[in-house]
């Protein structure tokens, strides 16, 4: 019998990407073909810049994920495809065009959901992870720092209600005119001084909570210095081996502020006896109905084009939201 294989995106090594013939076996579950894949631009670009942890575990509680952080890798884990009877599902599965998937590892997508917007199902449940975590109070001031796909899907669920006043800051022109878009006040952080004009919009008192998802340390010591007092920051972002430093010296000390983690892989042990991780996807799959977020699409690459969209999130994040790859 002919083994079957598939095209698939490798990390080969630090900024090298390429698109390799790799055999698939029918022991890891149900085949499907893939329709759209998206590029994490916050964890994938830390394999793409060669920033990650070698050594540690991947996400265990993903089978296509399991083993450790090392060059040559095959990583990703946004891929909607379609099975052989036509079922189509979301699966968190690396960046290749056929494939077997654990049925754990996937999500069955409604006929109201395109592929172009089931493609964001794992960040949108990332999104709604961060919000249980932020857990915020009526009417509390938010900052929500970084504007990518995740900060953006943050921003537009906490502002849906209207319960809340949602700042959000952002380096670049286009992700911040989407934010301005979803009704979020938006701050440009190198434009004069952002934590003075985050603190005149909430009266002078600062922001009851703020996130960071800009994955860098200026983003959190912006979230940190715009809190109001007994403030708390949700760091969001993963820093791979990058160290970071920050100014804690002042106003973290005497206004008694608080940084907790955010992270993906498991519901908030507060919320743990009500939420599981299956009742959070569902969720999750509604607010992408809800949102539509295929919207922040704004680049798409066929797959055997992997390494230009790689690069071109490396060398100009300028112009992109979310990038997608076809096969």
């Amino acid at each position: 019998m002919q083994k079957q294989t598939a095209r698939a995106v490798i990390f080969s090594a630090p900024g090298q990407i390429d698109i390799k013939t790799v055999p698939i076996c029918s022991d890891e579950g149900i085949l499907f073909r893939s329709e759209l894949m998206a590029i994490s631009s916050g964890t994938e670009m830390l394999f793409y810049r060669g920033t990650i942890p070698e050594g540690i575990e991947t996400d265990e509680s993903l089978a296509a994920l399991s083993g450790q952080l090392s060059y040559p890798i095959k990583y990703g884990y946004m891929n909607v495809g379609r099975t052989e009877s036509g079922e189509r599902r979301f699966a968190f599965y690396p960046h290749q065009d056929l494939f077997y998937a654990q049925t754990a590892d996937t999500v069955v997508l409604p006929d109201s959901v395109s592929s172009q917007d089931g493609v964001f199902l794992a960040n949108m449940e990332t999104a709604v992870g961060i919000v249980q975590d932020l857990s915020p109070v009526a009417g509390d001031d938010l900052l929500v720092v970084g504007q990518g796909t995740v900060g953006l899907l943050v921003a537009e669920i906490l502002a849906l209600g209207g319960l809340y006043t949602v700042i959000t800051s952002d380096c670049y022109p286009i992700r911040r005119s989407a934010s301005k878009d979803i009704g979020c006040l938006c701050i440009d952080p190198d434009s004069g001084d952002a934590v003075e004009a985050i603190r005149e919009t909430t009266g002078g008192r600062g922001v009851d909570k703020a996130v960071n998802l800009s994955g860098s340390e200026d983003g959190l010591q912006l979230a940190i210095d715009s809190l109001a007092f007994e403030g708390e920051v949700l760091e969001a972002s993963w820093y791979g081996s990058r160290e970071t430093t920050l100014s804690l010296g002042t106003a973290f000390h005497r206004k008694r502020l608080s940084i907790r983690s955010s992270q993906v892989s498991n519901v908030a042990g507060r919320l743990a006896l009500r939420w599981s991780k299956t009742r959070r996807l569902g969720f999750a799959v509604r607010m992408v109905e809800k949102i539509r977020p295929s919207k922040y699409i704004t680049h798409t690459y066929s797959l055997e084009d992997a390494a230009a969209a790689f690069e071109h999130l490396d060398k100009s994040p300028e112009d992109t939201i979310q990038v997608v790859l076809k096969p």
